[in-house]
């Protein structure tokens, strides 16, 4: 059985809900909160902390992992055609994020490039990774975080420091219930894709430790997200930022160490090129997995190459240019992630609510006996 460690399984998540919200969720909620878009990522922490112990619960109370966890919950029929959505939900995610890194791509770096190549590049990339293994993807996400996450920091500061206006955070507060309440809800929904940890938590030793790991990842996301919004708006202001389609990237720019270190946007797009790279093959390692075990197949890895035509069409018919990425980005991407990654798992939390864990339920069966052999049957996964 392959075993991942606590600490991978942190760097995944980080991986899988980061670096697209780094370079959308900023200039999502500035158009909603302005200029206290920073402070929605500070509010949110409770409805995200609520959503942490609702996948804690929902582990505790599964002896299977997901997807065979909603025929454990839901039944086999509700169970399965759920499963086959959820197919189609981590696709959309994957051509999503593409989407967005060949728009990034287009507007701000190579214009002149065909689309195709993009496309190719990263799915080759991501189709490599499925193909050697969770594991491999696994240690590719602990060299990505060491790497990628504190220069994503050192930049951000870099950013910041020299080009730092305080007064344009000011009025602090000031705003609508309304307003910041939708803030706060679009906030807490990115991160709402840790509920592949349904899945994930199951190749690690001990999977009563997923609380203090989703607890670990919401908030590296949340100071993450809150120090980066807060130095676009520092440094460009509202009305800058609200007309940039990367306002992250546009202050980014702006770092430099006094007149010998500038122009750093290469190491900038280098971040942005890995991070975009794991969110991509974490969401499509999910979507190979949940059909591997919803058909029953012996295997998810050969699962990814049928899926590359799919996941690379998708992408380019998704949208016909950047607009309409916002519009999808601020719309149905919100919507699909509240209803698949929050509304259903809810469901799922309701009924768990009203049974007994599967330790209990085996001590009933055996009188108080339990095996303690290779623990429960879908624990015992292929590696790949």
């Amino acid at each position: 059985m392959l075993k991942i460690t606590n600490f991978q399984l942190y760097c995944l998540l980080v991986l899988l809900i980061a670096p697209i919200a780094v370079f959308e969720q900023s200039h999502r909620l500035i158009h909603i909160a302005h200029n206290n878009a920073w402070l929605s990522f500070i509010a949110a922490i409770v409805p995200v902390m609520l959503m942490v112990l609702m996948f804690s619960h929902i582990i505790k109370k599964s002896s299977q992992a997901f997807p065979l966890m909603l025929h454990e919950h839901l039944g086999k029929l509700l169970g399965f055609i759920l499963g086959v959505l959820y197919i189609v939900v981590f696709i959309l995610s994957c051509s999503f994020s593409l989407r967005i890194f060949i728009e990034f791509m287009k507007t701000n770096v190579l214009s002149n490039t065909p689309i195709s190549i993009f496309i190719a590049v990263i799915i080759l990339l991501g189709f490599t990774a499925i193909k050697l293994g969770l594991g491999s993807i696994a240690r590719i996400a602990e060299i990505l975080i060491f790497t990628g996450l504190p220069f994503l920091v050192i930049i951000v500061l870099l950013s910041l420091f020299p080009n730092f206006h305080i007064d344009r955070i000011y009025p602090v507060g000031y705003i609508s219930y309304k307003s910041f309440g939708l803030s706060i809800l679009i906030a807490a929904v990115i991160p709402s894709k840790i509920m592949s940890i349904l899945t994930l938590v199951f190749f690690i030793p001990d999977k009563e430790k997923s609380f203090s790991i989703m607890t670990k990842v919401v908030i590296t996301y949340l100071l993450v997200m809150a120090l980066i919004t807060f130095a676009i708006i520092v440094t460009l202001g509202i009305y800058p930022a609200m007309s940039y389609i990367f306002p992250t990237f546009n202050m980014m720019r702006l770092a430099h160490v006094g007149q010998f270190i500038q122009n750093l946007e290469i190491v900038i797009v280098a971040l942005l090129i890995i991070g975009f790279f794991g969110a991509f093959t974490v969401s499509w390692f999910m979507a190979c997995y949940t059909t591997q075990k919803l058909f029953n197949l012996n295997d998810y890895r050969f699962v990814a190459a049928p899926t590359t035509v799919i996941i690379g069409i998708l992408s380019l018919v998704t949208s016909q240019n950047v607009l309409e990425v916002v519009i999808w980005s601020m719309t149905f991407i919100v919507l699909m992630y509240a209803v698949f990654f929050i509304l259903i798992p809810f469901i799922i939390f309701i009924i768990c609510l009203f049974k007994k864990s599967p330790v209990a339920e085996q001590m009933g069966d055996t009188g108080g006996i339990i095996n303690q052999g290779d623990g429960p049957p879908e624990s015992r996964v292929h590696s790949g």
